[in-house]
């Protein structure tokens, strides 16, 4: 399925993340939730605590930080958090053996920390600052999912339902950049109808509408939730597969072909079946290529121009 407008996600019970090498201090954060009703997440090192945070990016109201790991200081873990702009915006209250100091006290607001705890961890305490940050941080997710919902409505291509052209241009340059910091491919398709001039001559421009939805509906069911198809412009469509190097591409690109070929659409006073068939080009950000993909757009177009001189109807990879 593809990002849509009803992809907003109704804000979840509170989660937090409870972050301490100590098991005792661990369970007994997660009594002390129960009481808020809030589903406690739990790791006992830096590292895992970063994996934790960015599988949970959407859910986590607060991060509970204790600044003594065995594996990197909450220090280190702070910095990495508040570095990545993934997980930048999760609460993160740190935790420290006995009283912080003013400097202390200081460092940790510099680094993004929203408060402080010291151990012996007080119930009431505990439970007060979590609660406090934990609503703050619901309001935060509920405000970001209506500007995310404002957004998808204003970024939709209204014949197609896919998304439009200027937010596909956003989204790629997110990808981009994601591509870079975290080495992870993604790909694109750059699909173009074959002969849809002569559907809309023979046809006329109604028909050739409902081509154009037919088409849409097919990609969207054959796609995953994270990829994101949009109309390019015309008959031209471009779908950006997350996580997806480029012979994986070529196979999702031949699968759409399938799909659409299975499918034919009736047209015309008659309603005879016609089958509507697309060329398509495929580029990647792959290790193949560095994950290099400032000019990705330009390299799919030029394979699917490669794809209609072939005689149409098929997948070209760059």
């Amino acid at each position: 399925m593809r990002e849509s407008l009803i992809s907003i996600i109704p804000v979840a019970p509170g989660e937090i993340l409870v972050v301490d090498d100590d098991e005792a201090v661990r369970k007994s954060v997660l009594r002390h939730m129960t009481n808020l009703a809030m589903v406690t997440s739990q790791a006992e090192t830096g590292a895992h605590a970063l994996e934790v945070a960015a599988e949970k990016a959407d859910t986590l109201d607060c991060i509970l930080l204790d600044l003594t790991l065995a594996d990197m200081d909450g220090w280190e873990v702070l910095r990495r958090l508040r570095a990545d702009p993934e997980v930048a915006h999760i609460p993160v209250m740190v935790v420290s053996e006995s009283p912080l100091s003013e400097s202390d006290i200081v460092r940790s607001i510099e680094a993004g920390a929203v408060d402080h705890l010291h151990k012996p961890l007080a119930g009431a305490l505990v439970c007060a600052k979590v609660r406090a940050i934990s609503d703050r941080s619901r309001n935060q997710r509920e405000l970001r999912n209506k500007l995310k919902f404002a957004l998808e409505n204003a970024a939709h291509d209204a014949l197609t339902g896919l998304f439009n052209r200027r937010y596909f241009e956003r989204r790629l340059r997110e990808e981009v950049a994601h591509a870079r910091r975290h080495k992870r491919p993604f790909s694109l398709l750059l699909i173009d109808l074959d002969h849809f001039k002569l559907v809309n001559d023979t046809y006329g421009h109604e028909d050739g509408d409902r081509v154009l939805r037919h088409v849409a509906e097919i990609v969207q069911e054959h796609l995953r939730e994270d990829d994101v198809a949009c109309r390019y412009g015309g008959e031209e469509l471009v779908v950006l597969l997350r996580g997806t190097p480029g012979p994986a591409a070529r196979v999702v690109a031949n699968r759409l072909r399938a799909g659409l070929a299975a499918k034919p659409l009736g047209l015309g006073p008659r309603n005879e079946p016609r089958h509507v068939t697309f060329s398509a080009g495929v580029a990647s950000a792959d290790e193949r290529n560095a994950f290099h993909a400032d000019d990705i757009v330009a390299r799919a177009d030029a394979a699917l121009y490669r794809a209609k001189r072939a005689g149409r109807n098929r997948v070209e990879v760059e």
